[in-house]
């Protein structure tokens, strides 16, 4: 090969090479608004128009630089995905509307723990559902027999969900897939089912009546992009897509998170894409419940692990902490401090779970991903009990209700369902 063609290879190369296109998450600066009276249409409406205009100045920005991309609107988290060059990401960084350019990376589901067992029968994992007497459901259903979630819709962000298991039969369920865009729900995991099976199940779950509202953000082999989870939680917002109409769920289950590493102070602005789209949902009267991690270690993973959402840690049936189950504290720099955050908030059943698995099967499952729905199940018969409960009233009582322990490893204690909902039906705010 001559001198010139080797050459002009290596060039081809570099310019392919540095012409790679990444994926990105673009937030935008916030205007200092007040939102306190809004209802959550009204809050819908002031993000998504505000958005607009920001994503229209981004298409404007990019159309004279001649870049052409697709641009998804994330007006839950006041931003777009979209992709460019990492040279152009970094030009876009530097605007004055602009708040920060992030790399969308790629999430993997909180995975249970690899001790699962599926069988065709409860009876054949044992016959036990011991996380549910645990938390007093028994109780519950024994002296306030109206308990049960009806009324209640439960939002799920997972791998999908087998509606028509006969845990899950004939229960309504709103269903849109963000992965392989199919109508009809289905769990191509298995994880979804599990989480669904502890918070609704017939026989396994806690709020035998609830809605269920679910999305599909994982794909079977348990990943997804972060901008796939924000879209997953902005339609978590509005359903229906009219924000006139009152379709959203009441508190959204999450099993899922990403790892922090162990002795970095990280950032909060780092997860800004996942902390506005949390607040959102929390100032349009959603409940963020999230998965502490299975790393067995310190720090919480995150969402759960920033201050806002409630972070779920995982107990063994003899009521040890569950050797996987993530710890605290979490250390956040905000500003030019550093905030000390008690993880997790609490923690619940989490290790040899019995619940539904796809295929009419059940599986027995451990993980942080397993604790979650007990919290959220236990939430949705608080909120029957006591509709007017906002997030702050019900991270309190929660709190209040738990078995007391008040460490970086319980959190402030054990989930109690059966004094939870005692406080809730008395509470007045």
């Amino acid at each position: 090969m001559s001198a010139q063609k080797l050459i002009l290879g290596f060039l081809v190369c570099f310019l392919t090479h540095s012409a790679i296109a990444k994926n990105y998450i673009v937030l935008f600066k916030q205007a200092e608004t007040s939102i306190s009276s809004l209802e959550h249409g009204a809050f819908q409406n002031l993000l998504q128009s505000t958005n607009q205009k920001n994503v229209e100045q981004l298409k404007d920005w990019m159309g004279s630089r001649g870049l052409r991309s697709e641009v998804k609107d994330l007006w839950i988290s006041r931003g777009a995905a979209l992709s460019m060059e990492e040279a152009s990401a970094k030009k876009l960084s530097q605007e004055a509307w602009v708040k920060g350019v992030y790399e969308d990376k790629i999430r993997r589901l909180i995975s249970p723990t690899p001790n699962m067992v599926v069988a065709n029968s409860i009876k054949e994992l044992g016959d036990e559902v011991w996380g549910l007497e645990k938390i007093g459901i028994h109780k519950i259903r024994d002296e306030f027999p109206e308990l049960d979630g009806h009324g209640i819709t439960v939002g799920i962000i997972d791998t999908g969900i087998q509606s028509r298991h006969q845990e899950l039969l004939n229960k309504p369920v709103v269903f849109k897939d963000f992965v392989n865009h199919i109508s009809n729900p289905y769990d191509d995991h298995g994880h979804g089912t599990h989480v669904a099976g502890t918070i609704t199940g017939n026989k396994v779950g806690i709020a035998t009546e609830a809605s269920i509202v679910f999305a599909k953000a994982f794909a079977a082999g348990g990943s997804t992009a972060d901008s796939g989870l924000i879209e997953a939680m902005q339609w978590m917002f509005d359903p229906d897509n009219n924000s006139s109409t009152n379709d959203f769920p009441r508190l959204v289950s999450n099993s899922w998170g990403g790892e922090l590493d162990v002795d970095v102070i990280y950032d909060v602005e780092d997860f800004a894409p996942f902390l506005r789209a949390v607040q959102a949902w929390i100032h349009g009267g959603i409940i963020p419940i999230f998965a502490a991690g299975n790393s067995g270690k310190s720090p919480n993973g995150f969402p759960g692990g920033l201050a806002e959402p409630i972070s779920v840690g995982a107990i063994s049936p003899n009521g040890d902490l569950a050797p996987f189950s993530s710890r605290g504290p979490n250390l956040w720099k905000v500003g030019e401090s550093v905030l000390t955050l008690l993880k997790p908030d609490l923690s619940a059943p989490g290790d040899k779970i019995t619940s539904a698995y796809p295929g009419n099967k059940y599986a027995s499952m451990a993980g942080t991903s397993m604790a979650t729905p007990h919290v959220a199940g236990a939430v949705v018969l608080a909120l029957q009990a006591n509709p007017k409960l906002k997030f702050s009233d019900v991270k309190k009582l929660l709190l209040k209700s738990s078995e007391k322990k008040i460490d970086n490893q319980f959190g402030y204690g054990i989930l109690n369902a059966y004094e939870l909902v005692k406080l809730a039906k008395s509470y007045r705010p």
